[in-house]
């Protein structure tokens, strides 16, 4: 079966996506450990969901159907879609859990916001992530309407974690222009994730875009997302577990927003 140039890109890029979420759960759980910090272990959460339980579900299915392709319609295949669908959706919710948490915890305001977005994105999860293999590739089978609920909702998620981490960002860069003593690398971190956010945000905006295409996959939008997501993961690993090099040149007052 011949695949297409974005389709491969697409595959290569969530591949190297995987790796780079695994790694960077695993750091977070380490530092959890040492800390007993509550926000890194549902950040870790997040990304072992997606990086351990959801994403090689999906391939595990992509390949067990193209292998086989008479299992699309078995209650195994719908079993494992259901699996990676609640495995997906509960995964990019835990980052709003995350934000709320480290940001507004004791804000009504934040609960109430938390919980709109719980109900897009979980209002969406049955009907939105029904996954059918076409030419080797995972596709949305789903309404556009219920598609693109689900893409308000992750827009809303992600939106929300990247003001709040790069206003705090902000405050902190300032307070440390007036000489206030503080850590650069926790000052470069929010910037990283809050970055991180922004690209998935855009991401899922993409998705919205997309939505009236219903089962179309234009080339350009599937390359923009794959780039977004690739960039999310390798963001997300600068800033939750950077290399020695990386932290070098944060100390050495060469930060990545200069």
């Amino acid at each position: 079966m011949e695949l297409s140039f974005a389709q491969v890109f697409e595959g290569l890029t969530i591949f190297f996506g995987i790796i780079i979420m695994c790694m960077v759960s695993i750091a977070i759980l380490r530092r959890y450990q040492e800390t007993k910090y509550l926000p890194a272990l549902l950040a870790a959460s997040g990304f072992l969901i997606l990086g351990f339980i959801f994403t090689p579900g999906v391939l595990f299915g992509v390949v067990s159907i193209q292998l086989r392709p008479d299992v699309a319609m078995t209650a195994w295949s719908k079993t494992l879609a259901i699996i990676n669908t609640n495995a997906f959706v509960t995964g990019l919710f835990v980052f709003a859990v995350f934000t709320r948490q480290v940001f507004r915890p004791k804000r009504k305001g934040s609960l109430f916001f938390l919980i709109f977005i719980g109900i897009l994105l979980f209002g969406s999860k049955d009907l939105i992530l029904m996954f059918e293999a076409k030419s080797g590739i995972m596709q949305w089978n789903a309404r556009f309407e219920i598609r693109l609920l689900y893409a308000v909702g992750n827009s809303l998620n992600f939106g929300w974690l990247a003001y709040e981490s790069l206003s705090r960002w902000r405050l902190y860069r300032g307070q440390l222009k007036e000489g206030k003593e503080l850590d650069p690398l926790v000052i470069n971190r929010f910037l990283l994730w809050g970055l991180a956010g922004l690209c998935y945000t855009i991401s899922s905006l993409v998705t919205i875009f997309n939505v009236p295409y219903e089962m179309v996959q234009p080339f350009l939008p599937t390359i923009i997302k794959s780039v977004l997501i690739l960039t999310f993961a390798i963001l997300s690993y600068l800033s939750w577990s950077p290399p020695e090099w990386f932290k070098q040149i944060i100390i050495k007052g060469k930060p990545a927003h200069d």
